[in-house]
């Protein structure tokens, strides 16, 4: 039986959430704001009814698109995927550098902007039918049993870059609210690294760095704290592949698989 003196954090979307289809739809939405003259499969803003039709007939550009999730960390960076679909690049992509490399020749400005539009136009969606929205981010199979469960051993907590907002929402919905206290949700408004919302947890917490398990799939991620000591883990059920696997092995990550959560 595990202590309460350990600390078990979750990344939201990709751990939690499968978040891609509306990744993928509020991207598109804003990318054709921002970007009138655009060259996408697409001449008019998606809606929830619309983008699971829209996935099956562009599979191509939806495979790319899920392909270069792991490669972005903040909704600027959907900007970036999205142009890189647009320039038909995503083959030269080969690692986080090329990625890095390409957003680094967007301006600042740009990049802003869109990320401003894109927060507004999923808090659009969110208030005028929330249902439709949130039945685009279905948790993963399994995963509300197994944190239920968990929460019985664990301090259990959230950092995101998300809103707080829409993991509220979504956290009421998929029925593990009170499985979380609200100081224990880190979002992208208090801080834009996990490193800041891990060393938080650890100062409230007064609990050990390696007491904490930190759960993420995005492996930029776990590089990142790599040093401050922290038990790491990359969620293979979340968006990332072969190439993310072995730079977590070199790294001395543990791979977990879903199945295997509920065996912390």
């Amino acid at each position: 039986m595990k202590s309460k003196s350990q600390i078990l954090v979750f990344d939201f979307d990709g751990v939690i959430c499968n978040s891609i289809h509306d990744s993928f739809m509020t991207a598109l939405n804003t990318y054709i704001q921002v970007s009138p003259d655009h060259d996408l499969p697409l001449d008019r803003s998606l809606h929830p009814g619309d983008v699971f039709l829209f996935e099956k007939s562009h599979v191509d550009f939806f495979n790319q698109f899920s392909k270069l999730m792991p490669l972005a960390n903040f909704a600027e960076d959907y900007f970036v995927v999205i142009r890189i679909l647009e320039e038909k690049k995503s083959e030269e992509m080969k690692n986080q550098s090329r990625f890095d490399m390409f957003k680094r020749s967007i301006s600042r400005e740009k990049l802003s902007a869109y990320q401003n539009i894109f927060y507004d136009t999923r808090q659009r969606l969110q208030e005028k039918d929330p249902e439709s929205w949130a039945s685009l981010l279905p948790p993963f199979p399994g995963i509300t049993e197994s944190i239920r469960s968990l929460s019985g051993r664990f301090v259990c907590c959230i950092a995101t870059s998300k809103d707080h907002q829409s993991v509220d929402i979504l956290i009421r919905k998929y029925g593990i609210y009170d499985c979380f206290r609200p100081e224990n949700i880190l979002d992208k408004d208090f801080a834009e690294s996990k490193r800041d919302h891990l060393m938080r947890f650890h100062r409230e917490h007064d609990v050990s760095y390696e007491n904490i398990l930190f759960i993420d799939d995005k492996v930029s991620h776990l590089i990142k704290v790599k040093d401050l000591g922290i038990q790491a883990y990359l969620a293979l059920w979340g968006f990332n592949a072969e190439r993310e696997h072995e730079i977590a092995l070199e790294q001395g990550f543990h791979l977990l698989h879903l199945e295997k959560l509920n065996d912390f």
